[in-house]
């Protein structure tokens, strides 16, 4: 969300605060975004985020934009009740696009859309109703979230004794950690594991990483990590 006055996101992106817009007093609706090698990076963007000290440097060397998706508010105007197909024809009269701040873009065609995220290697779209009115608070059933999700067959290392989580291995390097795996898939493998333990401390039970399963994710990081895998099934 971003507003005319918003005087601790600037301080924590200053760069932002050359935002060109054609209004006294706005609400838009979107997210800040970092971009690496021409696609969004997430771990940029809470590097950002978490930054205390040399937040100006961090400007200049791992910019953010904003990216607009919406209007919710000009001029004194509440523009929810309005359809979404309106709203955006507003928003583009509003935002001069530079390098701090965009309008999405918005395609009629959703699956080839989708096909282009996927040959991309982006995180998905969601589909909206050129109908729907904005809810606050809440997603409207008018608004689809529409993932690419991408598959892996991983090895389990080992159990986390705290909190769940499976530590998990691709050809042997670690790639992360899964905590969402369903109760009947952990209880099946928690009494089969017991085989194969070669080790633990005081917060892993290590495996030998014998057993195979299949997860998605949303991205790998630039560590080549997994972004938040979760359990698909185990592969035999």
């Amino acid at each position: 969300m971003y507003t005319r006055h918003q005087n601790d996101c600037t301080r924590q992106y200053p760069e932002i605060s050359s935002v060109d817009l054609d209004a006294d007093e706005v609400v838009l609706d979107g997210e800040l975004v970092a971009i690496v090698d021409g696609k969004p990076c997430f771990e940029t963007l809470m590097e950002r985020f978490q930054a205390r000290k040399s937040v100006d440097r961090l400007a200049g060397s791992k910019p953010v934009s904003f990216a607009a998706f919406d209007i919710l508010y000009l001029n004194g105007k509440d523009l929810t009740k309005l359809k979404l197909i309106d709203r955006l024809d507003i928003l583009k009269k509003v935002v001069t696009p530079s390098s701090v701040i965009t309008v999405c873009d918005s395609f009629e065609d959703g699956v080839r859309l989708f096909n282009s995220v996927k040959q991309l290697g982006l995180e998905g779209i969601v589909s909206k109703s050129k109908d729907s009115r904005y809810q606050l608070d809440t997603r409207s059933s008018n608004w689809i979230k529409v993932k690419n999700y991408l598959f892996d067959v991983v090895q389990i290392g080992a159990i986390r004794k705290s909190e769940f989580g499976w530590s998990l291995l691709k050809d042997g390097r670690y790639v992360g950690v899964t905590e969402f795996v369903p109760p009947a898939e952990r209880r099946a493998f928690a009494n089969f594991a017991q085989k194969l333990v070669r080790g633990e401390d005081k917060n892993w039970i290590y495996l030998h990483p014998h057993i195979n399963c299949k997860v998605k994710f949303q991205c790998y990081t630039k560590h080549n990590l997994l972004r938040t895998p979760s359990f698909v099934e185990f592969v035999i």
